[in-house]
């Protein structure tokens, strides 16, 4: 590299550009946007399921219910 290609920094300008277009640095892209898709998700359905009211009769209720009592042949039928 010569001085004057030194001075003029146009080597550095160029590599400070990342490669976006290659089949790798495509993959890498997709992969980090799905990854955030994923984490709005969960963050989306974590605040709706903070807001939203419980439903009733769900598999809680039913867990109340369960008698130890009883064989289990016994509640089959």
């Amino acid at each position: 590299m010569s001085v004057a290609e030194i001075a003029d920094n146009k080597w550095e300008l160029e590599s400070i550009k990342p490669p976006i277009k290659t089949p790798t640095a495509i993959g890498q892209i997709a992969l980090i946007g799905g990854l955030g898709l994923f984490f709005l998700y969960i963050v989306i359905m974590s605040v709706v399921a903070i807001v939203t009211p419980k439903k009733e009769g769900g598999l809680a209720d039913q867990y109340k219910n369960l008698n130890a009592e009883q064989p289990a042949a016994a509640a089959e039928e």
